[in-house]
């Protein structure tokens, strides 16, 4: 009984292992934006081809895709504030979540454990641990003259010689110490994008 019941239990293991996903190198993967559907698209680059579809993204409209430092992570900035974790071996979301009105673009430090995240609305720069995508910093923007809105931040860059800033579209205003994460006036979001192992913005 006890041979059959091993046997059993070998058997499922070698199902669910055949049933996973094999684990590949990252370095050919890239993805795909499609604003439209607010999906992903996950694409080996040697052949190519299309790999898998990553749905439930939100507002693409003005993505942008910034990769862990593994380029296993792709970090995905919507327009609607919402902040997505994608784990492009398995070809799911690993963590999502909204945290602004209206967002534009992001960065990750150059250790890859911070991800930054210009917002239009309300206003600054967010600042998340890569790993859990919880909230570590909150850097507002300058307010307007009128005193009822902040500056909008536009767009976010690694500038590694130079400590921690947000500039904005009206302000500069200085963010906090650690992995340097800056930003300058606005960089249109591709379409498509793939891991660079020369450029720490896209690592």
């Amino acid at each position: 009984m006890i041979r059959v019941f091993l046997s059993l239990s070998a058997i499922a293991l070698l199902l669910c292992g055949c049933a996973q996903t094999p684990l590949r190198g990252t370095g050919d993967l890239g993805v795909v934006v499609e604003r439209a559907s607010g999906s992903l698209q996950i694409i080996e680059s040697d052949t190519r081809t299309s790999l898998a579809r990553v749905e439930g993204l939100g507002d693409l409209s003005h993505a942008s895709v910034v990769f862990s430092r593994d380029q296993r992570y792709a970090y995905v900035f919507g327009r609607d504030g919402g902040l997505s974790k994608v784990d492009l071996l398995t070809a799911k979301i690993d963590r999502r979540i909204i945290q602004g009105g209206n967002s534009i673009g992001g960065a990750i430090s150059q250790d890859g454990t911070l991800i930054a995240v210009s917002n239009y609305e309300p206003g600054g720069v967010k600042v998340f641990d890569a790993r859990t995508l919880a909230q570590v910093a909150d850097i507002p923007s300058t307010p307007l003259s009128d005193g009822q809105k902040r500056s909008r931040v536009v767009g976010l860059v690694d500038a590694p010689t130079r400590p921690a800033s947000a500039s904005c579209s009206a302000c500069s205003t200085p963010a906090r110490s650690g992995p340097p994460i800056s930003a300058r006036a606005s960089r249109r979001a591709s379409s498509a994008s793939r891991p660079s192992a020369n450029n720490p913005m896209t690592r």
